[in-house]
């Protein structure tokens, strides 16, 4: 698996619908496929794009204190997933 699928162009984020995604609030926890990914224009993390199983489009950030990992998880959403896997997450505001 490789970095091959994370938007890094200004083209590649004109061309997904990456504004239908928002930031989940409160506490909970979602099913859904990652959509996109990709770099924060200025801060150094990765932005993951999801479609929940319900629905809902949401977005989360892995940041880059481990290797792009989510907390309480061992993949690195930069290099050991790909666009189209599967996710349980659960998250906090």
């Amino acid at each position: 698996m490789s970095r091959a699928g994370i938007i890094t162009t200004i083209e590649g984020r004109k061309n997904a619908p990456l504004g239908m995604y928002q930031f989940p609030t409160g506490k909970g926890s979602f099913i859904g496929t990652l959509a996109y990914r990709r770099w924060h224009k200025k801060r150094p993390c990765l932005m993951c794009y999801f479609d929940t199983d319900n629905g809902e489009h949401f977005m989360l950030m892995a940041w880059n204190n481990d290797n792009y990992r989510p907390r309480k998880s061992d993949m690195s959403f930069a290099d050991d997933v790909e666009n189209g896997s599967r996710w349980k997450c659960e998250f906090t505001t």
